[in-house]
């Protein structure tokens, strides 16, 4: 309704093009010079608005799903590409897997730098940390699978209400199937395509770092854990007092091998296939109780936010392949 309202402001011309080429507001607010001053004004409150409600769907911009096999399957009557054949998570195996061959390694690059501001927040399906860094700075990725060079957008992570599972992704081995605490989601795109929005849907648009992360008995110094407490109830945000607290490089180090690396999509709705995973073998460490904090989040209905991650799917024949 907004962006009919918004359509209607605009002259002829620049409504029809705005409409063909719409993905956001970006373009239509850069598009809008020769309407009037009086039309100017009304847009300018309508985008803000429409802005805020943009802002509250943070990563993912389905207005509603829910986890576990029953509430799944019905992602795909909303979102068709949620019942394609190239689906995340899925399950990784060293005993399967082939040999990746790098032309060059992965490569993270300004992942080193302090931020200068880190925001949390509870969007009710996920813990969601966006940076800022010095000057402008872009965390980049490249080399390794990727075919191009990697804009860092976010990190995100899925959890469980127990230490037995949490994590998306799992690990098979002669021991059995292994499932983490918890995993962290480092979200890419492409950048030749300009913004996460944008690149979201094309091929070859999205890059996500996985990393697990095991219990232990050993309290890891996390400082950007305890201002979750910040954000429990779902819909809120918390910029940190102290950004340095979170220095990605200073949390995942700097090795990335070995790897798993395989094509795959979003693991929630849209479900986008664009995705380029690459999740690291080696766990880090988490103590219960730093667990527990996350466990300590909301969902919009007051119950506990747990337990958010996809089922497993087919994997299909799809290749995968260990970067050692």
């Amino acid at each position: 309704i907004v962006i009919f309202f918004v359509l209607s402001l605009l002259p002829k011309g620049v409504a029809k093009n705005c409409f063909n080429k719409y993905r956001g507001l970006e373009w239509c607010t850069k598009s809008v010079r020769s309407v009037t001053k009086f039309r100017m004004k009304v847009l300018t409150v309508v985008l803000v608005v429409s802005l805020g409600l943009a802002a509250s769907q943070v990563f993912s911009d389905e207005p509603d799903f829910s986890y576990g096999p029953n509430a799944e399957s019905e992602w795909g009557n909303a979102y068709p590409e949620c019942n394609g054949t190239m689906q995340s998570p899925i399950p990784l195996s060293a005993m399967t897997a082939r040999p990746g061959l790098e032309a060059q390694p992965l490569e993270l690059t300004n992942y080193q730098l302090d931020p200068t501001q880190v925001t949390v927040i509870n969007d009710g399906k996920l813990a969601i940390y966006r940076f800022q860094f010095p000057d402008g700075a872009n965390v980049t990725a490249r080399g390794g699978p990727l075919q191009g060079i990697f804009q860092f957008d976010s990190l995100h992570f899925h959890w469980g209400a127990a230490s037995n599972r949490g994590s998306e992704h799992v690990i098979d081995s002669f021991m059995g199937r292994k499932r983490y605490a918890m995993e962290m989601h480092l979200v890419f795109f492409n950048q030749q395509y300009g913004s996460l929005d944008n690149a979201a849907p094309l091929e070859n648009g999205l890059a996500v770092l996985g990393i697990f992360f095991t219990n232990s008995t050993e309290q890891p110094d996390y400082g950007w854990i305890p201002p979750l407490n910040e954000v429990q109830t779902a819909g809120t945000d918390y910029v940190l007092p102290d950004p340095t607290v979170f220095n990605i490089k200073g949390l995942i180090g700097a090795r990335r091998r070995p790897y798993f690396s395989y094509h795959g999509s979003l693991t929630t709705p849209p479900c986008y296939e664009t995705v380029t995973w690459m999740v690291q073998r080696k766990p880090l460490p988490i103590s219960e109780a730093q667990l527990d904090t996350f466990r300590m989040l909301r969902m919009p209905n007051g119950e506990p936010l747990v337990d958010n991650f996809r089922t497993l799917q087919d994997v299909n024949d799809r290749p995968i392949f260990l970067y050692r």
